[in-house]
């Protein structure tokens, strides 16, 4: 292909970029100003929670996701969502330490993270060694048994009184351990559950216009001489906003802002930061993982995987409450690994965000969500890690090749490995079906997909193009080609995998290898 005709494939994306999937003028200035609005109400939603919580929340919200990034979309009739971390109190004298997980799986820990550690004497050791935990996916779990020798009460799982009548406390055996798991409500109780349904409840009173105060129907309050003050939050801000119901199997409390024309998605997640400190173990480990799934050149890794660290050390990995536990997030460390990402003026964000385009505009209402804007944008972390020659970057064209190109790779490897936590196969979606066939099937349809739009992405994204002077590509036409017929042959399997996407009949099975955190 001559250098004329890339140059204008290129510009024919760089066209459909601007005026499809980021514009500018009117679009950039409401996107703005709704996110000035959404971060100042939720600053005093945090304060109110702070108020209710008598002290959990003391610190700013957090801005995070695709708009921190700069890897969001901006498109016609359709709203940007905004996420913000509510970071909560933790005690860090009570740092948690990774280890190794046991080779032995029988002797795997099962307990979740302790709601509460509390020491009574001696702390001047414990808090040096920190609380041994271990991973298990993104979970974070303890071994009671490690820890059961020294001078800490421990709270977690279920408490003595949440044992079923029937069960005979003195026969069990896990009943001893339970008489170490007990409520800790006085000590601000952090069991990821009851986090979230106390946190909506409090966001629910910042939006509730019968009050001025969070804690007004507190006697004790109500007597002390200098009541602590909230801000104001005015009732027609209020009226605008829709606290969604509490959904348990995600970390966040969601909202719903009415802007004008536009309702405006909102995720705040409760998260607690500086608890973990990654292992030596981990730091070597991490460094032989790519060569499990990668094929290619390696000679940059080690350079790549010292960035990462330093992002480790800098800002470390946050915790959320999800599905009962307590999970590892990287949100904060992501943004600092991609905070410089187009400095040698690449188009690796525009890149991503052609394909975030792709995925929501045409993937996903065919298919399902079959990919997240979680598993592009690791994507581009392990092409930043893997790719670094500014030829590769230079032009939108050659940018958006190299990610596709890698995720191609992930899908014939059927690996696509989490950024920071490599054991992990983002690829883990299990049907709830006795068919097996659409765990595969939706890597195979997604695999012709990224082979089509491989071949020729301006083709693929803009139909037509070749009458603005680019030449026909005959690999395009045979991919193309090989994507209907698989879609015609496969039209039942892929109606029902979209209804089980749409109806979210399938788990996310995080299985790793064992390795260390």
């Amino acid at each position: 292909m001559s250098n004329a005709d890339l140059n204008e494939r290129d510009r024919i994306l760089q066209e459909f970029h601007a005026e499809t999937v980021f514009l500018s003028g009117n679009k950039e200035w409401l996107v703005e100003k709704n996110y000035f609005v959404v971060k100042s109400t939720v600053e005093k939603i945090v304060k109110w929670a702070y108020e209710s919580s008598t002290g959990l929340y003391p610190f700013d919200p957090i801005p995070v996701g695709s708009y921190k990034e700069g890897l969001h979309l901006q498109v016609e009739n359709t709203s940007n969502d905004f996420d913000f971390l509510i970071p909560m109190r933790y005690n860090s004298k009570l740092a948690l330490r990774s280890r190794v997980v046991p080779s032995n799986s029988s002797s795997r820990p099962t307990h979740q993270l302790p709601t509460y550690i509390f020491r009574h004497r001696g702390i001047c050791n414990f808090p040096d060694k920190g609380l041994p935990v271990f991973c298990q996916g993104t979970k974070l779990l303890v071994d009671i048994e490690d820890v059961a020798e020294t001078d800490v009460k421990i709270y977690c799982d279920k408490p003595k009184s949440q044992l079923g009548e029937d069960e005979e406390e003195d026969d069990d055996p896990e009943y001893y351990k339970l008489e170490m798991c007990q409520e800790s409500l006085g000590y601000h109780n952090l069991d990821p559950e009851q986090i979230l349904k106390d946190f909506h409840q409090y966001v629910g009173i910042a939006l509730n216009p019968e009050y001025t105060h969070p804690r007004q129907n507190d006697p004790v309050f109500q007597r002390r001489l200098f009541p602590s003050r909230v801000p104001s939050i005015h009732n027609s801000i209020r009226g605008n906003i829709k606290l969604e119901p509490l959904d348990l199997s995600g970390p966040a409390v969601r909202l719903v802002f009415n802007a004008g024309n536009e309702t405006v998605p909102v995720k705040l997640v409760p998260t607690i930061r500086g608890a973990i400190e990654f292992s030596n173990e981990w730091m070597r480990e991490d460094l032989t993982h790519l060569s499990d799934w990668w094929d290619g050149d390696l000679s940059n890794e080690k350079k790549s995987f010292l960035q990462k660290v330093q992002a480790l050390k800098e800002v470390g990995p946050e915790l959320v409450p999800k599905e009962g536990f307590w999970r590892l997030s990287f949100s904060c460390a992501e943004e600092m690994v991609l905070k410089e990402v187009d400095a040698d003026g690449g188009q690796r964000r525009a890149a991503l965000r052609l394909l975030k385009f792709v995925n929501k505009t045409r993937w996903t209402p065919e298919y399902g969500k079959l990919l997240t804007s979680y598993h592009l944008k690791t994507v581009l972390l392990w092409c930043c890690e893997i790719y670094h020659g500014k030829e590769d970057w230079e032009t939108l064209l050659s940018s958006l090749k190299t990610l596709l190109g890698l995720l191609k790779h992930t899908l014939a490897k059927k690996h696509l490995p989490h950024y920071f936590l490599q054991p992990l196969n983002l690829f883990n979606k299990q049907y709830k079906t006795t068919n097996h066939i659409h765990q595969l099937l939706s890597i195979e349809v997604l695999t012709h997909e990224v082979s089509a739009m491989l071949a020729d992405a301006t083709a693929y994204l803009v139909p037509g193009h070749e009458s603005a002077g680019c030449s026909v590509n005959q690999d395009y036409e045979e991919k193309a080609a090989a994507l209907r017929e698989f879609k015609e042959i496969h039209q039942e399997e892929l109606r029902e995998l979209k209804r089980m996407e749409d109806e979210h009949m399938y788990e996310e099975v995080e299985t790793t290898e064992e390795k260390s955190l």
